[in-house]
C-alpha cells in the first residue's frame, strides 16, 4: 500500500513538471525539469517494478498457504 501510494504521488509529481515544462520558455530551465522529469519517471518505474513483485510474491504465499490448508482469515 505505501509503494502505490508513492507510485500515485510520483504519477502526481510528474504530471506536474510536465506542465511546468510546456509553460516555460527558457531553454535551460526546460532542460532542468525535464531531468527532474525524466528522475522521477524512472524512480516510478522501479517503484512500479517493486509492486509487481511483491503482489507476485504476496499471490505465491496465499497459494502456499492455500495448499496447507491454513484458515483463510489468517493471512489477513
Amino acid at each position: 500500500r505505501r509503494s502505490q501510494t508513492f507510485a500515485d504521488a510520483l504519477q502526481t509529481q510528474i504530471n506536474a513538471l510536465y506542465t511546468e515544462f510546456v509553460n516555460m520558455s527558457d531553454p535551460a530551465q526546460r532542460s532542468l525539469i525535464e531531468q527532474k522529469r525524466l528522475a522521477a519517471i524512472a524512480e516510478q518505474d522501479r517503484v512500479n517494478a517493486d509492486i509487481a513483485r511483491h503482489t507476485k510474491a504476496l499471490a505465491a504465499l496465499e497459494d502456499e498457504a492455500r495448499r496447507a490448508n491454513v484458515p483463510a482469515g489468517w493471512l489477513r
